[in-house]
């Protein structure tokens, strides 16, 4: 069963995410890629999934971050599980599994850990029917790195900003998604700390 997509606008792009798939969510040092995961993992647990949800922080934090960001108690899974070589057994039937931040947690590792490790996820992914959503911040590793998890993630979200005369202007790009298909647009958003509002009064290509 895929997960509904939610945020008013977004729907106007994609209305859900289907099993079966890796994602990646790509932002700034900002929190916006991990709110928008933490919304996706919410929405998928009311919808009846397993979540589990790995973090680079602590549980504490994750569970305090997500009752203040969404006034709701996040009844699923959280695990500070540093350790890449479990990160599978995370991975359950027609479940959502989040790491976040996974550039953080893999920061050290060499270009052929990581590649081994999402080329698991992928074969895991496919087999139970599952998702895995891995988050990573913009230069946080080496180019070579990211440039490979966006070539075998199966649909990547981009959380980019600009500076203008009035601030900063926030938009999403998809550059790839599943049976490869793209996006064209910038999809510009709000983002308050909280709510996630897409503009599609600015619907610029």
């Amino acid at each position: 069963m895929p997960i509904k997509i939610t945020i008013p606008g977004l729907t106007e792009f994609i209305t859900e995410i289907p099993d079966g798939n890796l994602i990646l969510v790509e932002g700034s040092i900002d929190p916006i890629a991990t709110v928008f995961v933490q919304h996706l993992a919410l929405t998928a647990f009311q919808g009846g999934k397993d979540v589990n949800y790995i973090t680079s922080r602590t549980e504490e934090e994750v569970r305090e971050q997500m009752k203040l960001m969404f006034d709701k108690d996040a009844d699923f899974q959280i695990v500070s599980e540093k350790s890449h070589r479990h990160w599978q057994d995370y991975i359950t039937d027609n479940g959502v599994t989040i790491i976040d931040s996974f550039s953080y947690l893999n920061i050290e590792r060499p270009l052929s850990d990581v590649r081994r490790v999402l080329e698991e996820f992928l074969s895991l992914v496919k087999q139970k029917e599952a998702l895995v959503f891995i988050t990573m911040e913009r230069g946080m590793v080496e180019e070579n790195v990211t440039v490979t998890c966006k070539h075998l993630c199966d649909g990547i979200f981009l959380f980019l900003s600009r500076d203008t005369d009035l601030g900063i202007r926030r938009y999403i790009r998809i550059p790839k998604w599943m049976n490869g298909k793209s996006f064209d647009e910038n999809i510009y958003y709000h983002f308050d700390g909280k709510d996630i509002r897409v503009d599609l009064r600015s619907r610029v290509r």
